[in-house]
């Protein structure tokens, strides 16, 4: 025999028990995809360079497709999509993630292959990182670096003896094309072997 006073007595403890948690979320929809930048209507809180997530059916947990919105409007925002442009589709869903552009940083990715942004490329599993750095980040000023002592040589005879270059120091290799630019670049590069 069924205890209707039991079964009304449980309804009302549940009832009595339950909260209702409801979370705002601003989302808002592609309009227009063409060459890699997305236009995207609804997204009116987003902030700029902030990271947001494009839904897709067939976009695996490792592979998420990103973007960085750039171009700030009334009632559309310019997003900069960071990946296969392909998969992003007129009416797609947008997330924002409430995080501007970042890397993560330290130890877990020295002798990693990374993608652009920070994601695993060498099927070695996730990447162990503590702490994430912004990739727009002001630099330090002048005053709080540490000085420029030790010289970086290049392997070129003729620039290491006219241009003292340091090594942590910023240079510019200006020419016309096909005037060995890169090539001065990359013998700089094969020179450091074995220098620490």
């Amino acid at each position: 025999m069924i205890n209707k006073d039991l079964i009304v007595k449980k309804l009302k403890e549940r009832v009595e028990g339950f909260k209702a948690k409801s979370e705002l979320e601003n989302v808002g929809t592609v309009l227009e995809v063409g060459d890699g930048v997305a236009t995207i209507s609804g997204l009116s809180e987003v902030m700029m360079s902030e990271m947001v997530q494009f839904d897709s059916p067939d976009n695996g947990a490792d592979d998420e497709l990103l973007g960085l919105a750039l171009n700030l409007g009334e009632d559309t925002t310019g997003v900069v999509i960071l990946g296969n442009d392909r998969k992003v589709k007129k009416g797609m869903t947008v997330h924002r993630t409430k995080k501007v552009l970042e890397v993560p940083v330290g130890n877990g990715l020295i002798g990693r292959v990374i993608d652009a942004l920070g994601r695993p490329r060498d099927g070695a599993g996730p990447i162990i990182s503590e702490k994430f750095y912004p990739v727009e980040k002001i630099a330090p000023g002048v005053i709080t670096r540490q000085s420029v002592t030790v010289p970086l040589q290049t392997g070129i005879k003729s620039i290491d003896s006219m241009i003292p270059i340091g090594r942590g120091q910023r240079e510019l290799i200006i020419g016309d094309r096909q005037t060995g630019k890169t090539a001065i670049a990359v013998d700089t590069i094969l020179n450091q072997k074995g220098k620490d």
